[in-house]
């Protein structure tokens, strides 16, 4: 009976879990969809002969992926680490 009133959760456990998800989710399709936004914009501006802009948006969607990245993998060691 003491385990189960031990592994009790409280309304401001279940926000911050809902709050974290949220926040958590907007951040990894915003990063991913700025790595999909850079490497077409890239691509256009290959084609448009203008390589500076093109290795400019590169850049920034190699940046936009290693968040992206590093966003899961954090994600991933939060889940498994054990308190």
């Amino acid at each position: 009976m003491s385990l189960l009133a031990a592994a009790t959760l409280t309304v401001g456990t279940l926000v911050n879990v809902v709050i974290s998800a949220l926040a958590a989710g907007i951040g990894v399709t915003v990063a991913f969809s700025a790595v999909i936004y850079c490497a077409d914009r890239a691509s256009e501006l290959r084609r448009d002969d203008r390589g500076g802009a093109a290795a400019a948006m590169t850049a920034g969607g190699v940046m936009a992926l290693a968040a992206c990245l590093a966003l899961v993998v954090y994600g991933l060691v939060l889940v498994t680490s054990k308190k």
